[in-house]
């Protein structure tokens, strides 16, 4: 059964006292509601109702309603919209923000599935709020859910992609089994790292570094090439994981200067930003395309300078999270640059090297990307655990949608991560909501955990689904 609910934040008192089932589907036309700089529009045939919305433009453009009389529950949140590309928006459900990812219908109106809101007892606002922009809104629905997940959580093949990985690679990817679906791993960036031991009394179980300061165009300019990998075996010893990334610089074709782009904006060229797409014209189509040339022959010969501390983490038994390339689909790191089919050839072309050439058997390889671009996925054969990086406008995001996205995808087939998040996620929330990565690992610098709540960062770190060090072995 469905109830519609034509409601505007201005109708709470004529709608008297009635209440919402929680066995009901509650639907909501986005042209009842409160409008925030946007408006009613019937220009485009195929919507429900008298019209739908549209004009978000700007940051604060929004329509809300409010659901008088709800039923406390879990609820599935679907929203009826219309764009020509792939869009970002919010949901604000009492003051809880959600982001969503509106995939392209091409310019039809579609139906996509946030994941799961909760409802309390009693008087609820729940607000569409801009996001990118430029996106239709036709209605919202909210159908009745259960707390967690409706489905048990499968535990993908314990086996790795490196048929030769090493026991402690093994016995890490184990230990990581054994907890999928029930607990969480903690984990925090190396420079913020001290401040979560000073305020929650834990230690992160897992210790996160970044090998940037390896890639040869930033030694070549006087880059020290830290951590050590003698400081990494450190750590590993005193019984942390590790997971590393690597912001690789570009093997040649570096800006090294500021200048002004093709919409007339100015760009920071400088050759620390070499990752970047924009502070680079090294293009790795092309390099790929041409294995005889002197740009090929320096990505490899890259490849082989990450190898080192690699191989010295190899010979002390210490395994590796190993997450390079991340972020691809995002496109503005220069390996994402050129599409999804370059990507996928240079994931390839790195775990050969890396494994059979340099005979690194102690990586576990963690591909970061996103649930809306299955096509960057390198394959089955050469990731063990998908993961994405996320940074929502409010750290309280459940997630919920994300994770049903991901878990239609790879179910059973890998483990899901959540390998950069901004600051400390609130894993026990998360785990209501049925969301249960492997683990965490938190960001730090201006969108890391120095930047949180505290009490937030507390609350994640004692919470009972998660795992620190000081119970990683139990």
């Amino acid at each position: 059964m469905k109830i519609s609910l034509p409601l505007t934040l201005g109708a709470i008192v004529a709608l008297g006292t009635g209440s919402v089932n929680a066995a009901e589907t509650i639907h909501i036309e986005a042209e009842t509601g409160q409008l925030t700089n946007t408006k009613i529009s019937r220009e485009q045939g195929g919507y429900s109702g008298t019209g739908y919305v549209t004009n978000f433009r700007n940051d604060g453009d929004s329509v809300a309603w409010v659901i008088p009389n709800a039923t406390a529950g879990h609820y599935t949140l679907s929203l009826r919209y219309s764009t020509d590309t792939n869009k970002g928006f919010g949901v604000i459900v009492n003051g809880v923000q959600t982001d969503g990812m509106f995939p392209n219908p091409n310019s039809k109106f579609a139906t996509y599935t946030l994941g799961k809101v909760e409802l309390k007892a009693g008087r609820n606002v729940i607000s569409i709020v801009n996001g990118w922009g430029w996106y239709d809104l036709d209605y919202i629905e909210l159908t009745p859910a259960d707390g967690g997940s409706s489905k048990p959580l499968p535990k993908p093949p314990a086996t790795l992609v490196d048929k030769k990985a090493t026991p402690q690679a093994r016995a890490l990817m184990s230990l990581l089994l054994k907890n999928y679906g029930q607990k969480t791993l903690s984990g925090q960036y190396d420079d913020d790292e001290p401040y979560v031991r000073q305020l929650t009394g834990k230690t992160p179980a897992i210790y996160g570094a970044d090998l940037i300061e390896y890639s040869p165009t930033r030694v070549a300019h006087g880059a020290d090439k830290t951590p050590t990998a003698q400081q990494l075996i450190n750590i590993a010893r005193k019984g942390q994981i590790l997971t590393l990334s690597w912001h690789w610089n570009a093997p040649a074709h570096l800006i090294e200067k500021d200048y002004i782009n093709k919409d007339g904006e100015k760009v920071q060229g400088i050759w620390w930003r070499g990752f970047y797409a924009d502070a680079t014209r090294f293009d790795i189509e092309k390099t790929l395309a041409n294995p005889q040339s002197n740009d090929y022959k320096l990505l490899l010969s890259d490849i082989d300078a990450i190898a080192v501390p690699l191989k010295q983490l190899n010979a002390a038994n210490v395994p590796i999270l190993w997450r390079p390339l991340h972020e691809a689909d995002g496109e503005w790191f220069w390996w994402g640059a050129k599409g999804e089919k370059p990507f996928k050839k240079l994931w390839r072309l790195m775990f050969d090297r890396l494994t059979n050439v340099h005979g690194l058997h102690n990586l576990i390889w963690v591909y970061t990307g996103t649930a809306e671009k299955p096509e960057w996925y390198p394959g089955n054969d050469v990731v063990d655990i998908f993961g994405i990086d996320t940074y929502p406008a409010d750290r309280n995001d459940s997630l919920s949608g994300t994770w049903e996205s991901l878990r239609d995808q790879y179910d059973g087939k890998k483990m899901l991560a959540l390998t950069e998040f901004k600051g400390v996620p609130d894993s026990a929330k998360m785990r209501k909501y049925g969301v249960n990565w492997a683990y965490f690992v938190a960001w730090n610098g201006d969108e890391g955990t120095k930047s949180q709540n505290k009490a937030e960062v507390k609350r994640t770190y004692n919470a009972p689904n998660v795992i620190n060090l000081d119970s990683l072995g139990q």
